[in-house]
């Protein structure tokens, strides 16, 4: 069985001969370039050259030798626009505080302070408003004047704008892309387009604090996103649909350690249609699966996530309240895949030894596994203090367990 069989079986909710395995198809399931150099030297690959995709999270660009010494099942297609408004590429040499020198994309030329620390901008015209201190391993928000947190903005409806439809010259770029890599692979592609499912304007809290206040101001606004970003999806459905399995909607968060940031039920009030405006465009293309990044607790939201068109949810964080595997898997798991949190990213990974991550994984997947339906991936990123012995101890695991 390849990779794809494999993943069109598990996302299917169906069993196969071992779980499918994640390492780098999205910016939330990767490994920080420290990591993923000490990671190649481990497995004895022969290049150290490491290129680092997503320089706001130091988040390191997977080779296929990696992707085979871990049992990858899922490739990430490669993107145009990166992190920090940077493009891909063109890439140049960059050595960083502690003297490693990573591949960078050519455009990243940061201030860099007497201190040794680097600021940049987070998008293409902002001012300078990222910081990597000498010590650091991913950039910072550099603190902006203070908003108080009880504002809640206002976009009058006349200044509202939504995106255009992409062009005919992206589209067949996009699909000859997806064409050439399905074509050199049996791994399910993962794709990370710039259209998304709508989201609100201003942060958050302030987004939640506008919905309970202004409904209907917030609905249309939402609704007319989503109708925008429909067409857009349609059209990117059409062009690459034929060869990606996975495309990820939405990468926000609406939970925290302890729970849901504002109530469940306004999210099923502006979310759910909004959104179902593009998991409907996407689901014309059958096999493809709708895929969002949701940290923290919430229990309370994922009735919700399935109403509105979600496949699969990423990741399953489970040491945040309410949010016990085994009830996950029981009250949801015919409906939604889970992706991620085969191993705890805050506790174990960092701290434990590589027998106490075989142990918990086992465990993990012993609930998880079972039916199909859950993808081994760590509960979001792997940082630069995870040992390389506890990666391989996850993802070998991983690889022994059978059904």
């Amino acid at each position: 069985m390849n990779s794809r069989e494999r993943v069109r079986r598990i996302l299917n909710h169906q069993e196969a001969d071992r779980p499918a395995i994640d390492l780098g198809s999205t910016r939330m399931t990767g490994t920080s370039a420290w990591t993923y150099r000490a990671l190649k030297r481990l497995l004895g690959v022969p290049s150290d050259r490491v290129r680092v995709l997503d320089l706001y999270q130091m988040l390191a660009e997977v080779e296929p030798e990696v992707l085979d010494a871990v049992g990858a099942d899922f490739v990430l297609l490669p993107l145009d626009d990166l992190a920090l408004g940077l493009d891909y590429g063109e890439w140049k040499p960059w050595t960083f505080w502690d003297g490693q020198t990573f591949e960078v994309p050519a455009g990243f030329n940061p201030r860099v302070q007497p201190d040794g620390a680097m600021e940049t901008h987070q998008n293409k015209g902002d001012p300078i408003n990222m910081r990597m201190p000498v010590g650091g391993r991913f950039f910072d928000r550099i603190p902006g004047e203070r908003q108080d947190s009880f504002e809640i903005p206002h976009w009058p409806e006349a200044a509202w704008t939504f995106p255009e439809p992409f062009t005919d010259e992206y589209l067949r770029r996009e699909e000859a892309k997806a064409r050439a890599q399905y074509e050199s692979t049996d791994r399910a592609l993962v794709a990370s387009p710039p259209c998304k499912a709508p989201q609100g304007y201003a942060d958050t809290y302030q987004w939640a604090m506008k919905m309970a206040t202004e409904p209907e101001h917030c609905l249309e606004y939402m609704m007319r996103l989503g109708e925008a970003e429909a067409v857009r999806w349609a059209q990117y459905m059409e062009a690459v649909g034929d060869y990606v399995e996975v495309v990820n909607i939405s990468g926000a968060d609406y939970g925290t350690q302890h729970s849901e940031m504002f109530r469940p039920t306004l999210w099923q009030q502006f979310y759910v249609p909004s959104w179902r405006l593009v998991t409907e465009a996407i689901h014309r293309t059958p096999h493809v699966k709708t895929w969002i990044h949701c940290c923290g607790s919430v229990p309370n939201l994922i009735p919700y996530f399935i109403e509105a068109g979600v496949d699969i949810l990423n990741p399953v964080q489970w040491t945040a309240a309410g949010m016990d595997l085994q009830t996950l898997k029981i009250q949801y798991g015919r409906d939604l895949c889970f992706w991620g949190g085969a191993i705890s990213t805050q506790r174990t990974f960092p701290f434990g030894t590589a027998e106490d991550v075989a142990a918990e994984a086992r465990e993990v997947l012993d609930i998880m596994a079972p039916g199909g339906g859950f993808v081994v991936n760590p509960i979001h990123n792997i940082l630069a203090e995870v040992p390389v012995e506890n990666i391989m101890a996850l993802y070998r695991t991983a690889q022994e367990w059978r059904y």
